[in-house]
């Protein structure tokens, strides 16, 4: 469940600005109050930190090339195409319309050509050819799509195109499409350039990159998509690393070019001024002896499958976060390695709790017959002498 209050604590925060003395604070404040659908998350511990009409299907517009491009690199993943190929530019990659990198008919461009032309300056004519070349068309190629969105449990997406012009039934969700900018990162970290580059030139035509993050030289931008059309509007999707975190921002339906500018921006400083990471475990770390019973070993080592760190407010002070182990113990054993026995429970004072799941770090057999009849006794006969003694 995502924290109900997020909205509210985003609308202090306008008001914050509202009532500063500069007038650009106060335009801000009036833009943020204004738009209606806006998603920030840390992409690494998975918090919600402000949202707004999140989980709605709205229009993505050029968003949906995110999705184009997830296929794509899949495809390649699964050795059915190379950045490499060459790829023939038939009539309805030529025809398309909407923004475009100026492919002529019969053109022979490569596929990592088409990529850059796809996310750089979102050429519709780009994500045809892309879809004609990697799965022999539009339809199959929306199969794709469509099949890839149940497998990454985008719930509330759903398409019928590659370049995300308006049409009945094609739509995402903000948190959608943060989550798949989170897959496409965690899953082909190695296209990522492609996400953040400045400007891409094809026919002696150079196009600039749209993200108003990357134009403005925003701190810390990775890379993003953007979007428009009549039906979604002014949409951005950023995604900003600074030091050990990672935000993932979406705006939609914004009026201008110019507010979804000062939307994503506004974002963005937000998540970075107003919380800190607080990392207490690596991944597979050991976080606690746990006692065992009728085992060959009296504790067991217990770690997590995950890095264990959170999201806090910045006025959070490290004394304010209480760290306990649940677990019914002692565990009986045999005890398989991997197996998950207790929980690691994050309590921070007056914000939330985390729970994250411990695993066993080791296997632990069931002590012999002898010896099982011997620990027995020996429990018993302490329980014995505490109750007289």
């Amino acid at each position: 469940m995502h924290p109900p209050f997020n909205h509210f604590r985003f609308l202090f925060y306008a008001f914050f600005l509202l009532f500063s003395s500069s007038a650009k604070s106060l335009e801000v404040a009036q833009t943020l109050q204004e738009v209606q659908f806006y998603f920030l998350i840390d992409a690494d511990t998975k918090e919600v930190l402000l949202s707004k009409n999140a989980d709605v299907r709205i229009s993505p517009s050029s968003m949906t090339k995110m999705m184009t491009a997830y296929v794509v690199f899949d495809q390649i993943k699964k050795g059915r195409v190379s950045l490499t190929n060459q790829c023939l530019i038939g009539k309805d990659a030529w025809r398309k319309s909407g923004s475009s990198m100026f492919l002529n008919y019969g053109d022979v461009v490569s596929i990592e050509d088409l990529v850059k032309g796809l996310l750089v300056v979102s050429g519709n004519d780009a994500a045809i050819a892309l879809a004609e070349t990697t799965a022999g068309g539009s339809k199959n190629f929306v199969v794709l799509m469509n099949a890839k969105a149940k497998e990454l449990n985008l719930r509330n997406s759903h398409f019928k195109n590659p370049h995300g012009l308006n049409e009945e039934g094609h739509y995402m969700s903000l948190r959608d499409l943060a989550t798949l900018a989170m897959r496409l990162y965690q899953d082909f970290p190695q296209y990522s350039y492609y996400f953040g580059m400045p400007e891409f030139t094809y026919h002696n035509i150079t196009q600039h990159n749209r993200n108003p993050l990357i134009k403005g030289g925003y701190d810390g931008v990775v890379g993003g998509k953007t979007g428009y059309t009549s039906d979604g509007g002014y949409g951005v999707i950023g995604i900003v690393k600074r030091d050990n975190r990672r935000l993932i921002a979406v705006v939609n339906k914004a009026k201008t070019p110019r507010q979804r500018a000062t939307i994503i921006t506004n974002l963005f400083d937000y998540g970075f001024q107003n919380y800190k990471k607080l990392v207490l475990f690596e991944q597979n770390q050991e976080v606690a002896q746990l006692q065992t019973w009728l085992g060959e070993e009296e504790k067991i080592s217990v770690i997590t499958n995950q890095k264990i760190s959170f999201t806090v407010p910045r006025d959070k002070p490290l004394d304010a976060v209480r760290v306990s182990v649940k677990y019914k113990g002692p565990i009986y054993a045999p005890i398989a390695k991997g197996e998950k026995v207790g929980s690691l429970i994050v309590e921070v004072r007056g914000y939330k709790t985390f729970e994250y799941s411990l695993f066993a770090n080791e296997s632990i057999d069931k002590v012999g017959l002898v010896q099982r009849i011997r620990k027995i006794f020996h429990y018993k006969l302490q329980q014995f002498l505490n109750k007289f003694f």
